[in-house]
């Protein structure tokens, strides 16, 4: 995209869609003179720049070169409003004179980083949820989720299922082994690091390092996992998983079964089905008859909470294994994005899920958590998900 430089203009494109606080990115691939420090302005249809726009600039260069000095990045914002067709227009300012990091500062997405405990993900100085590392637990969570009004939405391991704590990452069957429950004999994640990687005006992000072990501690694989945070308008929040699954200590055989979840929720109990919850699919399945073991683009789960009607909506990404995904979702609240469970869902066992990760191989996924008010429609499901695959194209028109 070349390099961007106070006055240059960007150009953000609706589409075909009618857009409402949709997150949009331009990357630069060259140095980033404004040393990540961005100021970004709208311009009116004059073009006269107007109010000033929270945005985010954060390095993306990977190399491993300590004296490369390149300072590429990509810019962030959120675009309140544009109707479909529409177009928008921005002018970069002059380098913000902070650091843009908003140290010191609590507006934005801050992270509280404890060392060895946890990581707290706090919005404009509140809490949103808090990524558990502690020593002791089977494997790291987030916990509380903090929805709509300040209420939980998720619930932490519950005498039914002890395992299903709150929002986590897990897999039943690697290399024989059982990391999805906490029975005798299972398997654990084991934190090694959570560093953070971002913290601004628009979002924040960690990294962790977590590895997958036997009950007798052997290395099964190494799972990298990034938690983006966006600070989102109003009380509604977006939250981005990127988990990798690395085989760097010999090859991996993820088996087929239905304990499993790449991302997992387990809902507050104000929200299942019998409490008069309701969940539905992309394709318009209600409730568990509908939507467990189905393929689906998203699912999203709402239901009577604290402060009136919350849902927290997971959307699959294109990209992923078996897109759309199978869902293992219950009435009784567990949600989870299952590619693994094909026998099961299927009831055939000639159908399996089972996957083989050679030695040096990762598997990526994605996934985009929207915590909302109201139910499915109310909140827009739909279209919030189609600003996550199809976001508002943005391009440099001048500069």
């Amino acid at each position: 995209m070349g390099v961007h430089k106070p006055g240059t203009i960007l150009e953000v494109s609706a589409g075909p869609h009618d857009r409402k606080n949709a997150v949009v990115s331009l990357s630069c691939d060259g140095e980033c003179v404004s040393g990540g420090r961005h100021t970004l302005f709208e311009l009116d249809a004059s073009g006269k720049p107007g109010a000033s726009v929270p945005c985010q600039c954060v390095p993306t260069c990977d190399c491993e070169d300590e004296e490369c000095g390149c300072e590429a990045g990509q810019l962030t914002w959120v675009v309140p409003e544009l109707k479909a067709g529409e177009v928008k227009r921005y002018v970069l300012g002059e380098a913000a004179e902070s650091c843009g990091c908003g140290c010191g500062d609590t507006s934005g997405v801050q992270i509280d980083l404890k060392p060895g405990e946890q990581a707290d993900f706090l919005v404009n100085g509140e809490l949103f949820t808090s990524y558990i590392v502690k020593e002791g637990i089977a494997r790291p969570y987030c916990y509380p989720v903090i929805g709509p009004g300040g209420a939980e939405v998720t619930e932490l391991a519950k005498r039914d299922h002890p395992h299903h704590k709150s929002l986590y990452v897990a897999h039943g069957a690697v290399n024989g082994f059982d990391n999805w429950s906490e029975m005798e004999g299972h398997a654990s994640t084991i934190n090694r690091e959570v560093v953070v990687t971002a913290q601004g005006p628009v979002y924040g992000e960690i990294l962790a390092m977590n590895d997958w072990v036997s009950p007798k501690g052997k290395e099964l694989l190494q799972e990298i996992t990034a938690i983006r945070v966006y600070n989102f308008p109003g009380c509604c929040r977006l939250m981005d998983w990127d988990i990798t699954w690395w085989a760097c200590y010999g090859g991996v055989f993820l088996g087929d079964t239905k304990e499993a979840g790449t991302i997992s929720v387990r809902l507050i109990e104000s929200m299942h089905v019998i409490n008069g919850g309701t969940f539905r699919n992309s394709y318009g399945g209600v409730n568990e008859e509908e939507c467990w073991g189905k393929r689906a683009e998203w699912v999203d789960y709402y239901g009577p909470i604290a402060s009136g009607i919350g849902g927290v909506a997971i959307f699959d990404h294109p990209e992923n294994l078996r897109y759309p995904t199978y869902w293992h979702v219950r009435n009784y609240g567990l949600f989870t994005a299952n590619q693994w469970g094909i026998h099961d869902f299927t009831n055939d066992w000639s159908q399996r899920g089972d996957y083989a990760l050679e030695e040096g191989d990762a598997l990526n996924f994605r996934f985009r958590l929207y915590i909302h008010e109201g139910d499915t429609f109310h909140a827009d499901v739909a279209a919030k998900y189609l600003d996550y695959i199809y976001p508002p194209k943005v391009k440099v028109v001048e500069g």
